[in-house]
């Protein structure tokens, strides 16, 4: 496997990141009219909300284990390699094409090997954490939380 240079991967996550800025990716459009039965659209939604939120959240953990040199590198870009994995492969079930294309080049970069240092290791991680972010606020943006939240009944509680 070619080795991808943290620059690269930067550079890849920038124009990502670009990309799907402004205007709703075709992710997110394809996103919208997706259905898996018997669960219909909504739950694909909101999965895919979670599975972008739980990733950036994973991928700022291992950042800061990075800024506090609590790992070594090789653990970091091991691990990094192993959880965006898991969450491609998430997002793979919502057919989000370009957001898993996007996840397995950063696999190949971390499993290629990645980071060279903790510094470079901070540097991709806050990349990849803006792309992510982004591709997170446009799928929270389709969900009608106050909507839901109106409809909301809880269970009562167990006697």
């Amino acid at each position: 496997m070619a080795r991808i240079s943290t620059s690269e991967m930067i550079a890849q996550l920038e124009k990502f990141t670009a990309r799907n800025w402004r205007a709703e990716p075709a992710d997110i459009k394809a996103l919208r009219r997706f259905k898996r039965p018997p669960m219909g659209n909504l739950p694909c939604v909101l999965y895919a909300n979670f599975d972008t939120f739980w990733l950036g959240e994973n991928i700022q953990v291992l950042r800061d284990l990075a800024r506090a040199g609590d790992m070594t590198v090789a653990v970091l870009n091991r691990t990094a390699a192993a959880l965006v994995t898991r969450h491609a492969a998430r997002l793979g079930k919502w057919k989000m094409v370009d957001t898993v294309k996007l996840l397995n080049q950063i696999v190949r970069y971390f499993e290629s090997g990645g980071a060279t240092s903790h510094q470079a290791f901070v540097k991709v991680a806050h990349a990849i954490m803006i792309a992510l972010d982004r591709i997170n606020t446009w799928i929270d943006a389709l969900i009608p939380w106050a909507a839901l939240d109106r409809k909301l009944k809880l269970n009562p509680a167990p006697r």
